[in-house]
């Protein structure tokens, strides 16, 4: 980076770290709210008389929180409690804690609520001594939470925060499975590699895929991610283990557009709107492509299971198309009031005519083939480099009609199969008011920060 780049640069970074990090009013503000939840929780936890702890965990016990943080409260429960007991007590101390309470599921239930105006997650788990022997997933937490306590430095902070906002500008941060992005852990993780918010995007501009991080040297088994980091507190587990090799390429590519132009854009990009049905119809129709749009109703999931289940759908959709002879150019799925599947299409009709072919003329079975579709097909049955071929009737010529038959038995998620509130529009009828965020997600290619 020319020194007037990085002149430019640390002044766009400080005026965004002034933006993200909390004012000291904010941060006692915060403080007193966290001290009288856990007070609070603590109470409840005693009153149950189990030998229950609770403990602060996530961005706000590390001090690398942005500026409208959520509180994540894990109670610890000993491990001779039986897993229904945790489970129970946990959401039961939950909801007599918060309100506006929600229950969700990572790997167990837990309680999801509001207290003093702030988003809280609290989360019963087992307190264990050695994250080698987990009883689930969710108890690694606290110990993840102590480590970056231990290991980031005071001035990492910022650098962190910088981080975060910087890839939730550019849409990767999450490991949910609706972005399956970068963890805020494995962000502060990042930093305290490399050191700084810029020195993670300077390796990151040149990382290639499989790339095999970690802080100690002896590392433990092998993986087949895009990025693997090595958790520092549990050497059998990759940190990175739910990015998709689309969020891993976009931060590469985030990392260099911004190492070349610095920009708040990266940090704070402009809303997207979608595209108006008029500026969709004249992009389709520039293409000369054909659209299908497939509807579903949105059954009662989380996210974390509702999206696997939606790119497994689309997935089985296309593979579908495909295997009846249609071209397909792009895909993507919208959830929102419904779940729409978008596929482009080169075209949405194909010729009544398709080959079908036969065996070699030499083989026994082959006196069956020409029983078979003498006079049934579209013509007699040829031979082409002495194999048999003939051209039949194909069953059908457009989407609409194989998506309505076939979609079923395409390997829909477990809990799309039943395809509730199918609909099905194609060409015309697809481009629609309704249709315009799936149809705008499809053909609206500009990155968050050229918007």
């Amino acid at each position: 980076m020319l020194p007037s780049a990085h002149a430019h640069a640390m002044q766009v970074e400080r005026e965004v770290l002034g933006k993200v990090s909390p004012t000291a009013e904010r941060r006692d503000a915060i403080q007193r709210t966290v001290r009288s939840l856990l007070e609070t929780v603590r109470k409840e936890a005693d009153a149950r008389d189990l030998g229950l702890e609770v403990m602060l965990v996530g961005s706000v016990a590390k001090d690398t929180y942005l500026n409208d943080p959520d509180i994540d409260v894990f109670v610890l429960f000993p491990e001779l409690i039986s897993r229904n007991k945790l489970e129970k007590t946990g959401l039961d101390i939950g909801r007599r804690t918060l309100t506006k309470v929600e229950e969700r599921y990572a790997e167990h239930p837990y309680i999801h609520g509001e207290w003093e105006g702030l988003e809280v997650d609290l989360v019963p788990c087992y307190h264990i001594k050695d994250p080698q022997c987990l009883r689930s997933a969710v108890d690694r937490t606290p110990f993840h939470t102590r480590y970056v306590q231990s290991h980031l430095g005071e001035g990492q902070k910022g650098e962190v925060r910088l981080l975060k906002r910087f890839a939730k500008g550019v849409g990767v941060y999450g490991a949910e499975a609706r972005v399956q992005g970068f963890s805020g852990y494995l962000l502060e993780i990042l930093v305290m590699k490399y050191g700084s918010f810029r020195a993670v995007l300077e390796h990151a501009s040149e990382w290639k895929k499989g790339v095999t991080l970690g802080l100690e040297e002896d590392q433990g088994k092998r993986f087949q991610d895009p990025l693997v980091f090595y958790d520092p507190v549990d050497r059998g587990r990759n940190v990175a283990s739910a990015l998709s090799a689309n969020s891993f390429a976009l931060f590469i590519h985030a990392a260099r557009e911004y190492l070349k132009a610095p920009s708040e854009r990266f940090f704070f990009p402009s809303p997207r709107e979608p595209l108006s049905v008029e500026d969709i119809r004249k992009a389709v129709a520039e293409r000369g492509t054909g659209m299908v749009v497939v509807e579903l109703d949105r059954p009662d999931l989380i996210d974390d299971n509702l999206y696997p289940q939606a790119r497994k759908s689309l997935d089985g959709l296309a593979a579908l198309l495909a295997s009846y002879d249609f071209t397909v150019l792009d895909k993507t799925f919208h959830i929102g009031d419904r779940i729409r599947f978008v596929i482009e299409l080169r075209s949405l009709t194909l010729p009544r005519a398709a080959r079908h072919n036969g065996p070699p003329a030499w083989i026994d079975n082959a006196s069956s083939f020409l029983e078979k579709w003498k006079g049934a097909g579209l013509s007699e049955p040829f031979l082409e480099n002495g194999h048999w071929s003939v051209m039949v009737r194909r069953e059908h010529t457009g989407p609409k009609s194989l998506i309505e038959a076939k979609f079923s038995s395409a390997g829909p998620g477990s809990d799309l199969r039943d395809l509730k509130g199918l609909r099905v529009e194609t060409g015309e009828m697809a481009i629609s008011e309704r249709n315009r965020s799936a149809l705008s997600l499809l053909l609206d290619k500009r990155k968050n920060w050229e918007v």
